[in-house]
């Protein structure tokens, strides 16, 4: 060897140091880089000469360690640091920033994925994730139900204000309390029109006969093409919706009798308790002997029933022309007033398509001994779209400490015939909240699981990278969820520009995983992960480098003088 070796020795030191300084700078220029993870350089000896490989010792002779004479330094290898930044608060929800291991899947324009730590996203006109360069965030989407499909990745969208949706009503909650101060119902309402015949002076009239040859006395009540209107009947304290009846040429007096029944919300269940033993009639519409209708009602004060004069009247007008008015019924004689402590309340319930639905329950105490006190309970509506407007009865019981027990058949049902809804709907109720206190009773609506049709108005990122879509309705849904990709060798990922990396022959398949699950990290939403470039560090490194770069010059500098000399004593 010479001291041409020294000169190329040198040459090598101040290569691999301006390499370092390649490195040092690139990661101090992206030190503002979102996300940017900094590199370092590491060198390694080249080839050494051999002048002695040594030799081992013996009994008299220490042994001798080898002789070898390095000729300079070359690029080990530049090794990622994949460890993370820290996260900077930005406000903006679509800003997104991964606390621990994976990276965001991105979908190039031709179809193929790469991957960033980079969360800088933003909204195109369509409503779709995407980052600066227009690529497509990917994750999980939804189906038509919003619950999340796995395992097929797709681009992430979220549809402000695009997409209307709305949810029936399940369940209803109530709480308040029941009052024991009352007594239990022994008297259903009862009310009795004037008796009818079948033809003028005729016989009494019956269900089978035609309401067109109903007389009262001897006046006809009836043509066909008549409308009967309900138009005055009060409940308990509270007004009935109108309701219409067209009379036809073959329409029965016992029809127009059940479809009394229905309008009024009369429930007859075969369960309700039996008072005939007392004397009091069943619930329900009945004719009498006489031809004349009687109307029993249910138990519990706000269950009585009045027909005012001018309740039932007939709607002038038919396809040939006005008729003359009358009054067809007069319900004048109120045989019996509803006892039993009772109380009424109406909640608002939702079907399928999100329309709203009002639904009255009325409570009338039932039994009371020495084991509690037994509530009945009577649902109706006049938006079951049939002319019933009953949608069930059922008991709740509390015991003697006014403690709630148990409640039986707590389902309801409603009619939503030909509204384009599910039909029927069942929502159960429940009364697990109510209290039986003797005090002033009362009850409301706690709570129900529907809503009105809603329209997207906002959305949140949680931390498990599901997006959760708010409708104006109060409404919540998932519109997808933001998966994260990580890899056996984060440092064997190639860098491509923009921020992204893409799979290199070392770094293993890309395993796909959501938030916080196998190792995962977690999103955090309205935030952004800063480069983690430690500049006090690359400062010392650059330092080192530039050190390293003089010193190596100063051996060239050093091996020309000397060979400077030799070339002197030729002379």
């Amino acid at each position: 060897m010479g001291l041409t070796s020294s000169l190329f020795a040198g040459l090598s030191g101040m290569k691999t140091n301006e390499f370092a300084m390649d490195v040092i700078g690139h990661n101090i220029a992206n030190v503002n880089t979102r996300g940017f993870k900094s590199s370092k350089a590491t060198f390694q000896s080249q080839f050494s000469t051999t002048f002695s490989f040594g030799s081992a010792p013996t009994g008299s002779y220490g042994g001798t360690n080898p002789m070898q004479v390095g000729t300079g330094a070359m690029v080990g290898g530049v090794f990622k640091d994949f460890s993370g930044g820290a996260p900077e608060t930005t406000g903006v929800k679509n800003d997104l920033a991964i606390q621990g291991q994976g990276l965001f899947i991105i979908e190039k324009g031709d179809g193929s994925q790469v991957y960033t730590r980079d969360g800088s996203f933003q909204f195109n006109s369509e409503n779709y994730l995407i980052n600066a360069d227009g690529f497509f965030l990917q994750g999980y989407g939804v189906d038509s139900s919003f619950n999340i499909v796995e395992g097929t990745l797709s681009r992430l969208r979220i549809p402000i204000g695009e997409i209307t949706t709305a949810s029936e009503t399940t369940s209803a909650a109530f709480a308040g309390n029941l009052s024991a101060d009352g007594i239990a119902g022994a008297q259903r309402s009862q009310l009795q029109s004037q008796a009818l015949t079948n033809g003028s002076g005729g016989p009494a009239a019956t269900g089978g006969d035609f309401l067109i040859n109903l007389y009262d006395g001897t006046t006809q009540l009836f043509e066909a093409g008549n409308i009967i209107s309900l138009s005055k009947a009060n409940k308990g304290g509270a007004d009935l919706p109108v309701a219409d009846f067209t009379v036809g040429a073959t329409t029965t007096y016992g029809e127009f009798v059940a479809w009394l029944e229905d309008v009024l919300g009369i429930n007859t269940s075969s369960d309700l308790l039996d008072l005939t033993g007392s004397g009091v009639p069943d619930p329900g519409v009945t004719i009498n002997a006489d031809g004349s209708i009687n109307v029993v009602g249910n138990i519990g004060a706000s269950n009585t029933i009045t027909l005012d004069s001018g309740a039932i009247t007939l709607v002038l007008g038919t396809a040939a022309g006005p008729l003359s008015g009358n009054i067809p019924f007069q319900f004048s004689a109120t045989v019996a007033n509803a006892t039993g402590e009772s109380i009424r309340t109406s909640f608002r319930a939702y079907d399928t398509l999100g329309t709203p639905m009002d639904i009255t329950l009325t409570l009338a105490m039932e039994s009371k001994d020495n084991n509690g006190i037994t509530w009945r309970y009577f649902a109706e509506s006049s938006d079951d779209t049939d002319a019933d407007r009953v949608l069930g009865t059922g008991t709740i019981t509390f015991d003697v400490t006014g403690n709630y027990m148990e409640g039986s058949d707590l389902t309801i049902l409603i009619d939503r015939t030909d509204t384009g809804a599910s039909t029927p709907q069942s929502i159960s109720l429940d009364f697990s909240r109510m209290d039986g206190f003797a005090m002033s009773g009362a009850m409301s609506i706690f709570s129900q699981d529907g809503f009105a049709a809603g329209t997207l108005q906002d959305y949140s990122i949680g931390q498990d990278g599901i997006i959760v879509g708010s409708f104006d309705n109060g409404l919540t849904r998932r519109m997808g969820q933001v998966v994260l990709a990580t890899f056996r060798n984060y440092e064997g990922l190639v860098a491509h520009a923009d921020n992204l990396y893409g799979l290199g022959p070392n770094s293993g398949a890309a395993l796909i995983k959501k938030p916080m699950e196998l190792g995962a990290g977690s999103i955090s939403s309205a935030a952004l992960e800063l480069s983690n470039v430690d500049l006090s560090r690359e400062f010392i490194n650059l330092i080192i480098a530039s050190t390293g770069f003089s010193a190596s010059s100063r051996v060239i500098q050093t091996s020309d003088r000397l060979l400077n000399e030799l070339m002197m004593m030729t002379r």
